[in-house]
């Protein structure tokens, strides 16, 4: 399960515009958290995968992706981005008896992964509002703008709420995510070790073969790339966060090589983990 580090722990928000072609803030496999998160296509358009659901966005469509789902959103599109809005669901839990009217049945409905709103779609161009509201009042801080932001936020719940309650937006929950989710939690918990496609498998309680079939099916990648990819993308924080040596960087992520960790760094990203760092430090 992927961590949400929010800047206010009073206000758990993130907001960024981002291009999925330019690596900048989204997660390249599939990955799931405990926040909701919304996609605002404001160009060009992206593949967004869901559990057993898999759907193209395009420009001025909204998409919902419950909590504790598996997701990945791709592209072949240079010339796309995307508002993404993640909201803490501690903010939607403050008050009990509005969470329990309004908010428990769909959160917690496992077999309910997201919506889909076309930009068509009146709903879409009210939470395009209300998130364009969420950016002004991030950028300008206002007096109180924490009350604005609040505001457009529970605008917003009540929008997927009504969504949620017309429409049939429930999955087939197939015991296979689950299991695909185990793994990958597994390797999230324990990607600093020396992990296997072996003890991957014990993890998900499957065999070899099945484990790779269901890494295939819902990330696109093996075992072993996933756990790499991963291990890469953990890389990419500390490279631009500490200023641990990068053999010590190679050890914290698992690599027990660390020629092997730059060979796969510069595969991955066109780049070596020294010039990585050194052009983050000449910006």
């Amino acid at each position: 399960m992927d961590t949400i580090v929010f800047e206010n722990s009073l206000l758990p928000v993130y907001y960024c515009t981002e291009s999925i072609s330019k690596r900048s803030t989204h997660s390249e496999i599939s990955h799931w958290h405990d926040e909701l998160e919304i996609i605002v296509v404001i160009k060009g358009s992206i593949l967004c995968k869901t559990g057993n659901a898999e759907f193209e966005l395009l420009s001025g469509d909204v998409c919902f992706i419950n909590r504790k789902q598996l997701h990945r959103i791709h592209t072949t599109d240079i010339h796309e981005s995307h508002n993404v809005l993640i909201i803490g669901t501690k903010l939607l839990m403050e008050n009990p008896q509005i969470y329990d009217k309004f908010f428990r049945s769909m959160l917690e409905d496992s077999s309910f992964s997201h919506i889909h709103f076309t930009g068509k779609d009146s709903c879409a161009a009210k939470i395009k509002e209300d998130i364009l509201a969420i950016e002004k009042s991030l950028q300008e801080k206002d007096c109180g703008y924490e009350l604005d932001i609040l505001s457009s936020i529970f605008r917003i719940g009540r929008y997927l709420y009504i969504a949620y309650a017309k429409k049939d937006v429930h999955d087939y929950l197939d015991n296979n995510v689950l299991i695909q989710q185990k793994m990958a939690e597994y390797i999230y918990a324990h990607f600093s070790e020396s992990l296997t496609l072996e003890t991957i498998a014990q993890s998900g309680n499957v065999s070899k073969s099945q484990a790779s079939k269901l890494f295939k099916k819902y990330t696109g990648l093996s075992p072993i790339s996933y756990l790499n990819r991963h291990r890469l993308e953990i890389s990419l924080n500390l490279l631009r966060s500490t200023d641990h040596s990068i053999a010590d960087i190679a050890q914290r992520c698992g690599f027990s090589d660390q020629s092997y960790f730059n060979r796969l760094f510069l595969r991955e990203y066109g780049t070596t983990p020294f010039k990585y760092r050194n052009g983050i430090c000449s910006d």
